[in-house]
């Protein structure tokens, strides 16, 4: 006998086609009753602004690929630096085209909500990004009223090389980096393992951490009013507003 769906929450996820790292920090920061669809977008080589912005015309019919027949709650664009490349409202409209009812997240947009959220107006942050990436993302967080206090880039142009730095060097670069100065320390990208280090970066250095992931969980979980929090990933997910 048919019934209903299972559960009560449906989210998709548009993933880079080399993205090792989002899906299994979401399957940890998301509860059961926050199913998850995930679909990929083709994605390679350099991480350049250029190579970036070639993902655009894929977002509609990504969106579209996301278990079609069912209604989704939220659509993820699972890349910060494809956010700033694109831009947050033409990966909003693209899927909302075809996902009207559903709420399109981002990474910068979650990021800038979740800081605010902490009261943190001043951030250190931590990239892997080649330097015009990198002083892109920077300057987007400006715009949204944000003061860069330092920062701290990898450098890496092969895109299949980000999910290779291991959590203890990005925890290496934040404690570099220090609290003083700063209310919040940002670590970017989607396919950065910094999960499992955001506590002891919080512990060296005083202030909270943020990661991409654990901003898009932490939007999701606030939008839909799943109000438990998720301990051991940071401040940020200790208590999520209903």
């Amino acid at each position: 006998m048919l019934g209903n769906s299972p559960g009560p929450f449906r989210v998709g996820v548009l993933a880079l086609a080399n993205d090792q790292v989002i899906e299994r920090d979401l399957a940890r920061l998301l509860p059961p009753e926050v199913l998850t669809f995930t679909t990929r977008i083709a994605f390679g080589g350099d991480c350049t602004m250029e190579q970036l912005a070639k993902m655009a015309p894929q977002l509609a019919e990504a969106a579209q690929l996301l278990n079609p027949e069912v209604a989704l709650d939220a659509v993820i664009f699972g890349c910060t630096s494809g956010t700033i490349a694109i831009g947050p409202e033409t990966i909003r409209d693209a899927i909302q085209s075809v996902r009207p009812g559903a709420l399109a997240v981002n990474p910068v947009e979650a990021a800038s909500g979740a800081l605010r959220h902490l009261g943190s107006r001043r951030i250190n942050l931590v990239t892997p990004y080649e330097p015009e990436i990198a002083a892109r993302m920077a300057a987007q967080f400006e715009a949204a009223g944000f003061a860069i206090n330092r920062r701290y880039d990898f450098g890496i142009t092969a895109s299949e090389d980000i999910s290779r730095v291991q959590p203890e060097a990005i925890l290496e670069a934040a404690a570099r980096l220090g609290g003083e100065g700063a209310e919040a320390t940002f670590i970017s990208c989607t396919d950065f393992q910094s999960l499992d280090v955001l506590e002891r970066i919080e512990t060296k250095t005083g202030i909270p951490a943020v990661s991409s992931n654990q901003a898009m969980a932490w939007d999701i979980l606030a939008s839909l009013g799943v109000a438990n929090g998720v301990p051991g990933y940071g401040r940020l997910l200790s208590g999520i507003p209903s």
